[in-house]
């Protein structure tokens, strides 16, 4: 599994683009917001929250972001980053996997 850190190089998309997922990092050639440490703070409470099926403490860690809608954001771009992690470790193009997902409803 990708580590999701600061690091420029962490992966590079199918056109060699590459992101990063962190404080006072670019993703998507977009500079992160102020306050994106907190966000990535509540999106990786939010979701381990949700692997346990606690949804008051997924509520919790929602209502104690900053912005609520930002560490949303944060989920989503942590959610693509392993997608793309997953169509890179098993060979496929990353749009082949979105395809798999939206069809089949599933992770792979």
């Amino acid at each position: 599994m990708t580590a999701v850190t600061g690091s420029p190089d962490l992966w590079a998309d199918d056109l060699g683009t590459h992101r990063s997922i962190g404080a006072n990092t670019e993703v998507g050639g977009v500079p992160d917001a102020a306050g994106a440490h907190d966000d990535f703070d509540a999106a990786i409470t939010m979701a381990e929250a949700a692997a346990c099926g606690n949804v008051s403490w997924w509520n919790e860690a929602r209502r104690s972001a900053g912005d609520p809608s930002g560490a949303e954001f944060r989920s989503s771009q942590l959610l693509a980053a392993l997608i793309v992690d997953s169509a890179h470790r098993n060979g496929m193009t990353v749009a082949d996997v979105w395809s798999q997902i939206r069809r089949h409803r599933c992770l792979p």
